[in-house]
């Protein structure tokens, strides 16, 4: 998929705090979906953001 630098940048704190158990991942998730709403990162960037952050936050 053709991602922007941001929605890169997001895709992999979200791998980074998500596999170190950080707590901030929380704050991110949030931060991704402010910029979804304003347009800064597209809804589909946000979908697959979203998805490695309920991954994370809730494993199987």
């Amino acid at each position: 998929m053709n991602f922007t630098q941001k929605e890169q940048e997001y895709l992999e704190q979200v791998k980074i705090l998500g596999e170190s158990g950080s707590p901030e991942l929380s704050a991110l998730c949030r931060r991704a979906w402010e910029d979804s709403q304003t347009g800064e990162i597209s809804q589909k960037a946000y979908s697959k953001i979203y998805s490695m952050c309920m991954e994370y936050a809730y494993p199987r």
